[in-house]
């Protein structure tokens, strides 16, 4: 109960005192504007020679991504291609057998 009752103490509306605008006032006076964005962004040629940098990483990684693909791909084609020669070499071998049986 002494919890509550020192919550509502705390909680309960109280007038500010007669020198608060005032203090609230000077405190705004005192503190520095903030700063604007830095001032490196503001410069047109930063921008640019960022905005053509960004440009160039984004082609290369691009470019690097397609070798890569390009990369899997192969390596799933050749990996298709000896599955399907294994299973045409035991499906031959089965061809031959019949045949031979069938001869002798």
């Amino acid at each position: 109960m002494n919890f509550e009752d020192e919550l509502r103490s705390a909680l309960r509306r109280r007038e500010p005192s007669p020198d608060f605008t005032a203090r609230v006032l000077a405190r705004v006076a005192a503190t520095p504007p903030p700063q604007a964005v830095q001032p490196w962004a503001r410069q047109p040629l930063v921008r640019w020679v960022a905005g053509i940098a960004a440009t160039f990483i984004m082609a290369a990684g691009a470019f690097e991504y397609r070798e890569y693909r390009g990369e899997q791909a192969k390596t799933q084609v050749l990996q298709a291609m000896r599955i399907t020669a294994s299973k045409l070499n035991k499906a031959q071998k089965k061809v031959q057998m019949i045949s031979h049986r069938s001869n002798s």
